[in-house]
């Protein structure tokens, strides 16, 4: 008998009661989890996208209850907010704009490295072994040539 390792989600619908009545988002998804599930999966995705540069995803995104990192799921929940409203509505619901507009600020900002955040894990980078003739730098120059005018 083969047993099926469960993972669980980085983050469930019951968890954005915090940010939105839960039954408001049965309303707009006509109670389809599914929707709510892929929505989150590709808010995810996207944050990835953006936090990849400079931090382990992994890490980041493999952690389970308090282990994950709050700022993170705060964030997160204000993508996906967003993106259920999106998904629905004609008028953008003003403060879930607000807040989509300042988690995808942070998330751009952590892109660039102008916000660090010191409490997020580092990206491991690996250094190769070369000996000069890969990697950042090369050494040498290109084939001389000699010109008559």
């Amino acid at each position: 008998m083969k047993e099926e390792v469960i993972k669980m989600a980085f983050l469930t619908k019951d968890e954005l009661n915090t940010v939105v009545d839960l039954n408001l988002i049965d309303a707009i998804t006509d109670v389809n989890d599914d929707i709510v599930n892929d929505i989150i999966d590709e808010s995810i995705d996207k944050m990835k996208g953006f936090l990849s540069r400079y931090y382990d995803i992994d890490t980041i995104f493999n952690a389970e209850g308090t282990a994950r990192k709050k700022s993170i799921v705060k964030r997160l929940k204000d993508i996906v907010i967003y993106e259920i409203y999106e998904r629905h509505t004609l008028e953008t619901n003003a403060v879930a704009a607000r807040r989509y507009a300042e988690a995808i600020d942070w998330l751009e900002k952590s892109y660039t490295g102008e916000l660090g955040d010191r409490t997020l894990p580092n990206k491991v980078v690996e250094e190769a072994e070369t000996e000069g003739a890969a990697g950042d730098f090369r050494f040498g120059g290109d084939v001389q040539f000699d010109s008559n005018y």
